[in-house]
């Protein structure tokens, strides 16, 4: 199966950005048979949070633009956006580490079985 991941990072190398403070998410595509993942672009977002406030409306601003993602890395996540991003079936890691280091953890662990990962992309 083929899965959208994204990761919230502010230079595409790393996953450096708290969920309601990232900018923009860097999206790609694991394909869990040939165990292979590439990325494909980015997707600009307007932060959820401001200055320790958030809002849902925010949250669902950023999980929209998101559109088909299965799976979102951040480096942190607080109790609400966890909560808002799981009620919406999407799976959220925090995994402050290289994109790269990411998927490999993820690839090794085999999430997306354990998971049960949700809006696979294609078989």
């Amino acid at each position: 199966m083929v899965f959208t991941l994204a990761f919230a990072s502010n230079d595409g190398v790393n996953v450096n950005e708290h969920f309601g403070q990232a900018r923009r998410f860097y999206s790609g595509l694991l394909d869990t048979e040939k165990e292979d993942f590439d990325l494909t672009g980015y997707i600009d977002v307007t932060p959820s949070c401001h200055g320790g406030e958030h809002s849902v409306d925010g949250f669902g601003a950023v999980v929209d633009a998101l559109a088909g993602v299965s799976v979102i890395v951040v480096q942190r996540a607080g109790p609400g956006a966890k909560r808002f991003i799981s009620e919406k079936g999407i799976k959220l890691y925090e995994i402050p580490l290289s994109i790269e280091q990411a998927v490999c953890l993820l690839m090794e662990e085999k999430q997306w079985e354990a998971d049960k990962w949700q809006y696979h992309t294609k078989n």
